[in-house]
């Protein structure tokens, strides 16, 4: 929480002193919702064929994890501020935008009972944790234009953000202490199984749809 806080408020002050340093004309400040969670963007015009655009965006849900036969069960966080610039080739709704978000993204999930690790099943409690931190480049295309007339408009984007792939940690503890160190081997085989699987996690799809009011 004090992370996503620490990278709100910059951005929230960012879209309001924008908001007053540039012309009414030429900024719209929106909402978004979507596979990058709640957000608040500002969109600026740079001319009449591209706009600069920036924002805050938060997802926090359950969701699950299975590799090997285990299930994870554990929470999804993302938190990301991104900044884009959105070419409208025919200078109308359609666009192209590139850009990048940087994070902190992670999903932290728990397995107990009897679970198959390695070659062997024990009674034991595991705790997954994944982590993709960092710069995520981003491309996509989009309909809408915020800042086009006065008023209210509406946007959809299409795209995917890089996020490369993640930090995996497997850490947990067997019912009977004398089968730790056998345990503690498989888990670092298990470990590696999940970050093999999680190598295509390294492509986040980013699909949003948005409001936007141009002052």
């Amino acid at each position: 929480m004090k992370t996503r806080l620490a990278t709100a408020v910059p951005c929230a002050l960012v879209l309001l002193l924008g908001a007053q340093s540039a012309g009414a004309e030429n900024f719209a400040l929106g909402a978004r919702v979507g596979t990058t969670g709640l957000g608040l963007e500002g969109t600026f015009r740079m001319s009449e064929a591209f706009n600069l655009r920036g924002g805050f965006y938060a997802l926090d849900y359950s969701t699950d994890i299975e590799e090997s036969g285990i299930t994870y069960d554990g929470d999804l966080d993302l938190s990301n501020a991104g900044v884009f610039v959105d070419w409208h080739p025919f200078t109308g709704v359609f666009r192209v935008s590139v850009g990048g978000l940087q994070g902190t993204n992670a999903f932290g999930g728990a397995a107990d009972g009897e679970l198959d690790v390695g070659d062997n099943t024990y009674l034991a409690d595991l705790q997954a944790d994944v982590d993709w931190d960092g710069f995520a480049p981003y491309l996509g295309v989009g309909w809408g234009n915020a800042v086009r007339s006065a008023g209210l408009s509406f946007s959809f984007d299409l795209g995917v953000m890089f996020v490369g792939e993640p930090s995996v940690s497997l850490t947990g503890t067997v019912d009977d202490p004398l089968l730790q160190p056998q345990f503690d081997e498989d888990l670092a085989r298990e470990e590696q199984n999940l970050r093999q699987e999680l190598k295509d996690a390294k492509y986040y799809p980013l699909i949003n749809l948005g409001v936007a009011y141009r002052f």
